[in-house]
C-alpha cells in the first residue's frame, strides 16, 4: 500500500496541471496494481474510504463529470473541481470540505503517524493498524502474526555510552526491520526500545523465520559510535491470530509475554507464545546424542537417538529410565558445526513408550551463546525448508 500510495502522489505532483495525463497515467497504474490504484487516489484526494469496487465506479463517474462540465462550460474544468462537485451534489459524501495542498497535508499526516527518530509508525497508529488487520483476517479467514521485539541490555548501553548512542542503535535496528519486512507488513515503535511488526496473512512458521532473520542480522551488526563499535542483540515474542487469540489487545499482550520468555531464556532469541508449558517450537531432530549423568559413577555414558529439539530442551529415546530431576551433560552435533556441543540439562520428562523404550525429555539449564545461536539457526533453516516444501 505504501509503495502504491507513493506512486499516486508522484503522479499527482508530475501532472498537477495536466488532468488528462494524470487520468491516463492512473489508468496505466491500475493495469499494474489493479483497481486498488483508484481507491488510493480517491483516499489521497478526499480522505474518504471506499471499497475497491466502489472506488473504480466513483472514479469513472468523476472523469465523466469533468469532461461533461468542460464541454458544457466551454472551458477547462479541473479534475478536482469535478471531484468536489460529484461528492457534494451526487454522492453527498462531503458536507463541508476544506481546500489544502496535498504536500502540506501529507507532511502533517506523516508526522502524526510516524516516529520521528526511527521512521516506524507510532504506537497510536500501530494499535489502530492491529485492530484493522485482525478484523480483516477474521473477515477473510486469514492468519495474522505479531512479533514483539525488545533490544537486549539497552539501559546499560544508554548508561555507558549515553542516550545519543542509544538513538543511533535504535535507528540502525529500525532500518534492519524496515529492510526485511514486506510491503504489506507494518513496523511500529511501541515505546522506548520496543518495536512491533504486524504480519498480515502470515502463519507462525513464516513469522518465526522472518523474526529469526531479523534477530540474526541485528546480532551481526556492528554500530560505530564515537570511538567505539557497539554490538547489539534483540529478543522477540511471537503470537498468532487466530491460534492464540482473535482479540487485538490480547494478541499484543501474548506476544509481549512470549518476549519475556525469550528474555528469561538468555536473550537474543525469539520465543513463541503458547497456552501450554512447552513455550518453544520443537522441530524433528534425529541426531545421535551422548548423555552423561553428572555426579554418577554407576551409570555409564549413554548413546541415544534424539527425536526433537527446541531452544529450551531436547527429547531423546533410551532403553532404560532416568530419574526426574537428575542433571545430565549432553554431547550433540547441531547444524553445520563440526564439533559437538556440550550442554547441561535436567531430566524433566520420562515416558515409557513401547518395547522397553523411554522418551527422555531434557530442559537445558544454560546455553552458551554459540550453542544458542547454532540451535536458533538450525531451527530457522529447518522451518525455511518446511515453508518452501509446503509452498511447493
Amino acid at each position: 500500500m505504501s509503495v502504491l500510495r507513493e506512486k499516486v502522489l508522484k503522479l499527482l505532483d508530475d501532472f498537477a496541471d495536466e488532468d488528462e495525463q494524470f487520468i491516463l497515467a492512473l489508468s496505466d497504474l491500475s493495469a499494474e496494481h489493479g483497481e486498488e490504484a483508484f481507491r488510493v487516489a480517491l483516499h489521497i484526494l478526499t480522505h474518504l474510504e471506499f471499497s475497491v469496487e466502489e472506488s473504480a465506479l466513483h472514479w469513472n463517474k468523476i472523469v465523466e463529470r469533468q469532461r461533461a462540465m468542460t464541454s458544457t462550460l466551454d472551458r477547462k474544468i479541473h479534475l478536482r473541481t469535478a471531484l468536489c462537485d460529484y461528492f457534494l451534489t451526487e454522492k453527498k459524501a462531503l458536507k463541508n470540505p476544506k481546500v489544502i495542498e496535498i504536500q502540506l497535508f501529507e507532511e502533517t499526516s506523516h508526522s502524526s503517524k510516524y516516529d520521528g527518530l526511527t521512521g516506524l509508525v507510532n504506537r497510536r497508529f500501530l494499535e489502530e493498524a492491529i485492530d484493522r488487520e485482525i478484523a480483516r483476517a477474521k473477515r477473510y479467514g486469514d492468519s495474522l502474526s505479531i512479533l514483539f521485539f525488545d533490544l537486549d541490555n539497552f539501559k546499560k548501553l544508554n548508561d555507558v555510552y549515553g542516550h545519543l548512542a542509544g538513538d543511533v542503535v535504535l535507528k540502525k535496528v529500525a532500518k534492519i526491520i524496515l529492510d526485511e519486512k514486506r510491503t504489506e507488513d507494518i513496523a511500529g515503535r511501541y515505546g522506548g526500545e520496543e518495536m512491533v511488526l504486524v504480519l498480515p496473512a502470515t502463519e507462525k512458521i513464516s513469522a518465526l523465520v522472518l523474526g529469526e532473520r531479523i534477530r540474526r542480522k541485528v546480532s551481526e551488526e556492528r554500530v560505530p559510535y564515537d570511538k567505539h563499535v557497539l554490538e547489539i542483540t534483540l529478543s522477540g515474542g511471537l503470537a498468532c491470530c487466530p491460534v492464540d487469540s482473535q482479540d487485538p489487545m490480547r494478541l499484543l499482550e501474548f506476544s509481549d509475554k512470549a518476549l519475556y520468555q525469550a528474555k528469561a531464556a538468555g536473550k537474543n532469541n525469539i520465543a513463541l507464545y503458547s497456552q501450554d508449558k512447552r513455550r518453544y517450537l520443537r522441530i524433528n531432530f534425529g541426531e545421535s546424542v551422548k548423555v552423561e549423568i553428572l555426579g554418577s559413577q554407576e551409570v555409564p555414558e549413554i548413546i541415544s537417538k534424539s527425536k526433537n529439539l527446541s531452544m529450551a530442551g531436547i527429547l531423546f529415546e533410551n532403553d532404560y529410565s532416568l530419574e526426574i530431576g537428575c542433571k545430565v551433560q549432553l554431547s550433540v552435533a547441531i547444524g553445520e558445526e563440526q564439533s559437538p556441543f556440550l550442554l547441561i540439562g535436567t531430566v524433566v520428562r520420562v515416558e515409557n513408550v513401547e518395547n522397553g523404550l523411554y522418551d527422555i525429555g531434557i530442559a537445558f539449564l544454560e546455553l552458551h551463546q554459540k550453542a544458542q545461536n547454532s540451535i536458533s539457526k538450525h531451527i530457522t533453516d529447518y522451518l525455511e525448508k518446511m515453508s518452501k516444501d509446503f509452498k511447493g
